[in-house]
């Protein structure tokens, strides 16, 4: 009975943790296979098949570092082979960071998003949530690449260009 009491009273601390503020309005689910929590950090490790979900918003990684202040999210870092969908906009990257104090979506290492056919890729792509701008840096030495899909005739514009690696 004890260790019952003891888990369900981690896992309402972890939910009252992880509660969004204003840039993250729904509640944030984390599953995973296995978590570690630090009480004296405010920060929560999830390791095994990582899956966030939040409203339309969902992320897939290997391991997901969760830092909250409070009872508030402050930012999320998820490692290893990210797969990411909000809406009918989906992305890929090696890495990425989620600050909520900044607003800003970050995808590190072979970046990609995606949406209708069209799609940015680059090193780095960091998106904005309060200005709604969107960066693409390149590899250093590279170039960055968009397609843009046509609704006509189905023939696109297709800016590319090499990258140097």
């Amino acid at each position: 009975m004890t260790i019952q009491r003891n888990l369900l009273s981690v896992i309402f601390m972890l939910i009252i943790a992880l509660l969004p503020s204003q840039l993250w309005a729904g509640a944030v689910k984390i599953e995973a296979g296995k978590m570690t929590i630090y009480h004296k950090k405010n920060q929560a490790i999830f390791t095994q098949n990582v899956h966030l979900t939040r409203d339309d918003f969902e992320l897939y990684c290997d391991r997901l570092v969760a830092y909250y202040t409070d009872k508030d999210l402050d930012r999320a870092e998820a490692f290893g082979h990210i797969r990411l969908r909000n809406g009918k906009v989906k992305g890929t990257s090696d890495n990425a960071v989620f600050n909520q104090g900044k607003g800003t979506v970050t995808l590190m290492g072979n970046a990609i998003l995606k949406q209708d056919g069209s799609h940015i890729e680059g090193d780095r792509i960091v998106h904005n949530m309060n200005s709604d701008q969107t960066v693409v840096t390149p590899v250093k030495g590279g170039r960055t690449h968009m397609t843009i899909e046509s609704a006509g005739s189905g023939s696109g514009i297709r800016p590319a260009a090499d990258k140097k690696k």
